[in-house]
């Protein structure tokens, strides 16, 4: 599976206007595309962005629907897929000497410090173990990029390890890859264990080794080194739509570069609904399963109006009075980043703002149905923030056994 299935899967909207790389978000903002699958011409290279931008279409994949994703992916876990691997020459892929200005890589917006590679999978190995995530990297030259690599990470953890060892990490980078695996990268799991959670969302997978270190099927790879170096990078856009700061982070140098004939770049616009996905659903399983430990949980969904980050729904079928509540701490306990969630019962849809609105003005009141914790550890992205945070739960489901709930119409 590659980047090629996906795109004849989904159908993007082909655009063959040409644009220079700093026009893209706007060019898509004006044709109101700005997180719909397009494959798009960019200073004559294609570029393919938003394959994952929305629920229906990563349940496309899983073979799943939009209201099954969370179910779907709190049993992947447990499946076994094979993982094959093969010579990185059975990709057919050319090596070209190794300049970055030939992708085409986007300056998203005026502010930002520079163009940046936002779907790059950086695969790294140390100590026999592999990981594979996704960095934004900044543009410095032809050669090197600025990478943000936040502690305690993994990928930071193991290039902190190799620099005060005296070494420099060795690592690939992965562009165009199958959406799944973009996804499994984006998806916070047991140490090591991205590719065989990659294996068991895309039903097998295929790797292909080269100086000790294995891809996937990709449209473009880069082979270098995370270096003790750092360099300036920022300001970029997160996934709040707002400018993250700037820092001082570690340089990698690009020594070898492959693309396949007629290359697919593929990028990520940054606090676009794909950026959101990307880093909020894989929690949905998560919570999924700690909610499970304490009721009947039906479903889980984060919120786009959170950016898919900050709340979520939690849809349970109630069996005693206090399983909203357990919900509620239950759910705050999965995901740290996590700061409101709202729990209802399985006659509502969860996927219907309206539905979860009519949930909370006809069943919480808010003196006995609010839960709020102060003083917590939240996320570092959420600018309302001060050091901590305060977190909140809503219990909009029916009290047992109380007539007036029973929705007609």
């Amino acid at each position: 599976m590659n980047l090629r299935d996906a795109l004849a899967l989904i159908n993007p909207v082909q655009i063959e206007e040409e644009l220079r790389h700093y026009e893209v978000v706007e060019f898509l903002k004006s044709r109101n595309l700005l997180d719909s699958p397009v494959l798009l011409n960019v200073e004559g290279k294609k570029v393919a962005k938003n394959f994952v931008s929305s629920r229906q279409m990563l349940g496309k994949y899983l073979g799943v629907d939009a209201y099954s994703i969370a179910k779907e992916l709190s049993k992947i876990e447990d499946r076994e897929a094979e993982i094959r691997v093969e010579p990185f020459s059975a990709l057919n892929m050319k090596k070209v000497d190794v300049n970055l200005h030939e992708l085409p890589v986007i300056k998203y917006f005026p502010r930002d410090g520079g163009r940046y590679i936002t779907a790059g999978v950086v695969i790294a190995k140390r100590n026999e173990v592999f990981n594979a995530s996704i960095h934004r990297m900044l543009l410095l030259d032809e050669r090197r990029v600025a990478a943000r690599l936040v502690p305690p990470r993994h990928t930071y953890l193991m290039w902190r390890d190799a620099v005060e060892s005296g070494e420099e990490l060795e690592i690939a980078v992965a562009i165009g890859t199958h959406p799944l695996f973009l996804f499994a990268s984006a998806t916070r799991v047991g140490e090591g264990e991205e590719f065989s959670y990659a294996a068991s969302l895309m039903g097998g997978l295929t790797l292909y080794e080269k100086k000790g270190l294995l891809v996937p099927d990709s449209e473009i790879v880069l082979f270098g080194r995370i270096t003790a170096e750092t360099a300036k990078e920022g300001p970029f856009v997160d996934i709040t739509g707002t400018y993250d700061i700037v820092r001082d982070e570690p340089v990698i140098v690009f020594d070898e570069m492959y693309v396949k004939d007629d290359f697919i770049y593929y990028s990520i616009t940054p606090g676009g609904k794909e950026h959101q996905m990307l880093m909020g659903v894989p929690y949905e399983p998560v919570i999924y399963k700690f909610v499970s430990n304490v009721c009947k949980v039906k479903n889980v969904v984060m919120t786009p109006g959170s950016c898919h980050y900050f709340h979520c729904i939690v849809q349970i079928e109630k069996r005693s009075e206090g399983d909203a509540k357990n919900a509620i701490m239950a759910a705050l306990s999965a995901n740290p980043s996590m700061k409101g969630v709202v729990v209802v019962d399985d006659d509502i849809d969860i996927l219907n703002y309206e539905d979860v609105e009519f949930a909370i003005a006809t069943r919480f009141q808010p003196d006995r149905d609010l839960v709020v914790v102060k003083g917590a550890r939240g996320s570092s992205l959420d600018p309302s923030a001060d050091g901590t945070t305060s977190k909140w739960g809503i219990d909009a489901t029916r009290p047992l056994g109380k007539e007036g709930f029973e929705r007609v119409i």
